[in-house]
């Protein structure tokens, strides 16, 4: 069972994670902004409701929790009351993001709302439901389309009314470093899910081998960027420098197989990393 603390409302919150949210959104606004869709208020209440969606998500998330704390456990309650109040937080998050969808459908028209619909109803089903992403190791996959492709998309979408290639394309290489992010939280906790048969991908493949995806991962955003560059997608590709110091601590952490206390700060580094990425790639892209 996880210690008290991580049941506190930052932590539930899981500050670091929200860069996925401005990261995502903000590439979607910037490639309609460079396209003549110029509106800074919508651009404000998507970047807005973004970031309440995914609090929210992070808020509930611990709700999984609740049958697997003993009832005699000398913490019970206080435990089950803080969850209980971060899934109410979360509520409120969903409430606000779902009142800023409904005023950005009116401006934009019906395919954003079908799209909003589709990834809400996917986004629960990370832990929750029959289809359960985490346990069948495929959340990898649904933040790689969910919080990345369809989240860069909406916010073209919401800014402009129609659909895009180019921001479709261009919400790939972040896309691919969301879902190492989700990876560096599997690799850190990759003893705790083993032993409670809790069948993430990192538990299906091997510690070992999701190290090698993990950099398989990176590789591959800083090759499409590289062909986006040659292609004149991509302007100023040495932005793209700035991110690659930290992948010497982020090195040090992987190679803790033996001692997981040591792979604590692995998911905070991975953010920044990805924050940096996605700060250098709109750089690139302007």
């Amino acid at each position: 069972m996880k210690p008290l603390q991580q049941y506190s409302f930052k932590n539930a919150l899981r500050p670091f994670s929200l860069v996925v949210a401005v990261v995502s959104c903000a590439l979607g606004i910037l490639i309609a902004w460079n396209n003549g869709y110029q509106n800074p208020y919508l651009a404000f209440w998507i970047m807005l409701g973004g970031i309440l969606a995914q609090a929210g998500i992070n808020l509930v998330n611990d709700i999984e929790d609740l049958p697997l704390i003993p009832q005699d456990h000398p913490q019970y309650k206080r435990i089950t009351g803080m969850i209980h109040r971060n899934t109410k937080a979360g509520i409120v998050c969903f409430v606000l993001a779902s009142a800023i969808g409904l005023y950005l459908v009116s401006k934009q028209g019906w395919a954003l709302f079908l799209l909003i619909l589709v990834s809400g109803l996917a986004s629960l089903s990370y832990n929750f439901g029959p289809i359960n992403f985490k346990h069948r190791g495929l959340a990898m996959l649904q933040v790689f389309l969910l919080m990345g492709i369809f989240m860069v998309q909406g916010a073209y979408l919401a800014m402009s009314g129609h659909f895009s290639a180019q921001a479709l394309l261009h919400s790939i290489p972040v896309s691919l470093l969301i879902s190492l992010l989700l990876l560096s939280n599997e690799l850190r906790d990759w003893e705790t899910d083993k032993n409670k048969n809790i069948q993430t991908l990192t538990v299906r493949i091997g510690y070992k081998n999701s190290v090698y995806l993990y950099w398989a991962l990176i590789i591959a955003s800083y090759l499409l960027a590289a062909i986006f560059f040659v292609s004149g997608q991509l302007h100023q590709l040495l932005w793209l420098l700035l991110p690659l110091p930290l992948l010497i601590p982020i090195k040090r952490y992987l190679s803790a197989t033996e001692n997981a206390t040591k792979r604590v700060k692995l998911t905070p580094m991975t953010g920044r990393f990805f924050f940096l990425f996605g700060l250098a790639y709109m750089l690139a892209l302007t």
